[in-house]
């Protein structure tokens, strides 16, 4: 299975195999063969090159694991999350902010607020047709509508300001 680790602003493509009880890892560099015994829930014991170690996994969406008890940040994307960020759609890991743009070229066919109303993050704002697939695109912050930037059924490129929070 091909995934991609991601850590601050470090980056690693991995294959994972499993084999006799073996987690081989490769990379374009290297190749890791790991022993690893889940001795608790979420606590492994890892051995890899004759060392031992223990890592925690975050079982609550933190995306994070501890290593002999140093917490590491980290982020994992299948091969459905790769094509989904190589068609655009990697909206969800964007910093939240009050600038909802278009992360894909498609159809406005609806808009469910004004300018001036007040929104709860959550709140539907808008409906965007594309790949015949209808989205409810969903106010990422609280705030109130400073300005909406397309009219229903206009079409729109990746990158279009749609609504502006503030």
């Amino acid at each position: 299975m091909k995934y991609e680790i991601n850590s601050g602003a470090h980056s690693l493509q991995v294959d994972f195999q499993s084999e006799a009880g073996r987690l081989i890892i490769n990379t374009d560099d290297a190749s890791l063969n790991l022993e690893a015994v889940e001795v608790q829930p979420g606590v492994y014991s890892v051995i890899m090159n004759n060392r031992s170690f223990v890592v925690g996994v975050a079982c609550n969406g933190e995306n994070r694991v501890n290593v002999n008890g140093t917490p590491i940040s980290l982020e994992l994307l299948d091969a459905v999350h790769l094509h989904l960020r190589e068609l655009g759609w990697d909206s969800l890991k964007e910093v939240k902010a009050g600038l909802i743009s278009a992360q894909i070229p498609g159809l406005i066919t609806k808009i469910f607020r004004g300018v001036g109303d007040e929104i709860v993050e959550g709140d539907p704002l808008f409906l965007i047709e594309a790949m015949k697939m209808e989205n409810e695109i969903k106010a990422p912050v609280s705030g109130i509508i400073q300005k909406i930037s397309v009219s229903e059924g206009q079409t729109v490129e990746k990158g279009t300001n749609i609504i502006e929070i503030g």
